[in-house]
């Protein structure tokens, strides 16, 4: 394999982990909120979330999409405050 080649496959290795890791991220947001774990937790897991780069109103959108509108709600609430 030239150089070229290997760099690449380090490349795609490494967006391959950050974008698994991202996923990883957002479903253990979705599942604190399923389990209604209390806010320290929340907060601890949303200030993760917003570490990869999601702003609030895309966080916002996912959880809705993914959990529901009352925890859409409850993280709104927790990102403003």
């Amino acid at each position: 394999m030239s150089a070229e080649e290997e760099d690449k496959t380090q490349d795609t290795t490494r967006t391959t982990a950050k974008t698994l890791w991202t996923e990883t991220v957002l479903e253990i947001l979705y599942e604190t909120l399923r389990k209604k774990k209390d806010d320290t937790q929340l907060r601890n897991v949303l200030k993760e979330v917003q570490a990869k780069g999601f702003k609030r109103e895309a966080i916002i959108e996912k959880v809705r999409k993914k959990v529901d509108a009352q925890a859409a709600a409850r993280v709104r609430a927790l990102l403003n405050g």
